[in-house]
């Protein structure tokens, strides 16, 4: 008799398949590494990660879009390589790594990753973790309230757990990192079915509060517009079940709880976000670097480099943070460039002249502006960096998933209460695109992106959507 291939399908002893198991497995690892203080380490983890899968379940679906992905890549490279006047070979490698948090959810098969009994096992080691931060964090507001006087203001960069498991500030990204892992492992962790009750419903004002403490405004802002359009998005002619409404009030309440408790703890941070994200997209602004850098992409760039609006530049070839990366710049200063340790600093001439000089000419004041005034985010990176087609095969993309699961929670109602968490987490993952390069920084969307993963999974492929 012939064996049984070892497949992610293959059902083992406890119920789970080697999928989930290995899912599992590194998920954890993810988590924990994610948290750590070790930032160059959260680059290697999808990598890591999608490598794991691959060779635990020994998936021929999995293994064909990883092969199919790295060949789409080679042709990008090729195609920008022959058209586009300067193309850095390293910088677009470098990109393909800073962007690899999407790697797995692109590699791995949807329907084989449906399960209950995993969701339940990932959500009870999130929501584990969000208590542990969550503690740390208050901890760290509390001491940054007693040197500063209050918690609003410049308070909430103390607020940063374990990526910066410290009293002090770091300086760094860590405070905004902190509150994207927190609102996805909160939204996540909102659709336990256990979630308002007992020991859970702590574990929630633990989180929330920490979250708000943090006082990242454009967390705070991009949150409440992604459930805005995620009330639309599923709302649906057929009346919810009992149970959908019951939690639909239990998320409102603790909506309006974080509300509250921000305006109360930190009124002037959000009066004070609203006036400068105004100023941000001011083109008029010229002391602003983000107005210069979007006045002069879209008036100057276009007459230097024709296709540059069609096909883009070359994934890390501009804005990107891979490009900043390999500049020199991201890592160190103007007079002391610190690259990678492989190669030397290294920039295309347009990335030179529209964005290194840029942050030369700000200087220190980069820092104190904060990254809605910055001039490099996500949706600017691909879009200099892909064109028009990168940034419509994006959007494509992501109307294609939730149009999916919209689908599923008009056609199921009992699924209506996952897929608004769903959808305002993946919303969110979207809207973080306009603030920062954000989708290049694994350590604050990785956990989240596997926590969205395994939702969708649910909705589309579980027991109750079939």
């Amino acid at each position: 008799m012939n064996a049984i291939p070892r497949t992610s399908r293959a059902v083992l002893a406890d119920g789970w398949t080697d999928l989930h198991k290995a899912y599992f497995v590194g998920f954890v690892a993810v988590l924990l590494a994610c948290w750590s203080p070790f930032k160059i380490l959260a680059y290697a983890l999808p990598t890591l990660f999608t490598g794991w899968i691959v060779l635990r379940t020994r998936s021929g679906i999995s293994s064909n879009r990883l092969a199919g992905l790295l060949s789409l890549a080679v042709l990008v490279a090729l195609v920008h390589s022959l058209v586009v006047e300067e193309f850095l070979v390293f910088n677009f490698v470098l990109a393909l790594v800073t962007y690899s948090a999407f790697l797995p959810i692109l590699v791995i098969e949807s329907k084989q990753l449906a399960s209950r009994e995993l969701v339940s096992q990932l959500l009870r080691v999130t929501s584990s973790m969000v208590v542990a931060q969550g503690v740390i964090g208050m901890i760290q507001a509390v001491y940054g309230a007693t040197q500063t006087g209050t918690f609003g203001g410049g308070n909430g960069d103390h607020v940063q757990g374990t990526i910066y498991p410290y009293l002090g500030l770091e300086g760094g990204f860590a405070n905004p990192m902190f509150a994207t892992n927190m609102v996805l492992m909160l939204l996540a962790c909102l659709s336990m079915p256990e979630a308002f009750s007992g020991r859970r419903r702590n574990y929630l004002v633990i989180g929330v509060v920490a979250l708000v403490l943090a006082s990242v405004v454009h967390v705070m802002a991009f949150l409440i517009a992604a459930g805005g359009l995620a009330w639309i998005i599923t709302r649906s002619r057929k009346p919810p079940t009992k149970a959908t409404k019951a939690s639909q009030r239990r998320v409102a309440a603790v909506g309006v709880f974080a509300v509250v408790l921000g305006f109360a703890a930190l009124p002037e941070d959000f009066v004070n976000g609203c006036s400068i994200a105004e100023h941000a997209v001011n083109v008029d602004a010229l002391d602003v670097p983000r107005a210069i850098i979007l006045y002069r992409v879209f008036t100057e760039l276009p007459e230097e480099a024709p296709l540059q609006p069609i096909i883009g530049l070359g994934f890390g070839q501009f804005s990107s943070r891979a490009s900043m990366m390999s500049s020199g710049m991201f890592l160190g200063s103007e007079d002391a460039r610190r690259s990678l340790p492989i190669g030397s600093p290294q920039a295309t001439r347009l990335a030179t002249d529209y964005c290194v000089s840029l942050l030369i000419s700000f200087g220190d004041r980069m820092q104190a502006m904060g990254s809605t005034l910055q001039p490099f985010f996500s949706f600017l990176s691909v879009y200099t960096e892909l064109g028009l087609i990168g940034v419509l095969v994006l959007l494509a993309a992501v109307f294609r998933v939730l149009r999916r699961v919209q689908q599923k929670s008009r056609e199921h109602p009992e699924l209506r209460f996952q897929a608004f968490l769903f959808t305002t987490g993946a919303l969110f993952v979207v809207l973080l695109g306009f603030q920062e390069n954000y989708w290049e920084v694994p350590q604050a969307i990785f956990v989240g992106l596997l926590l969205l993963k395994v939702a969708y999974a649910n909705i589309i492929h579980g027991p109750d959507a079939s």
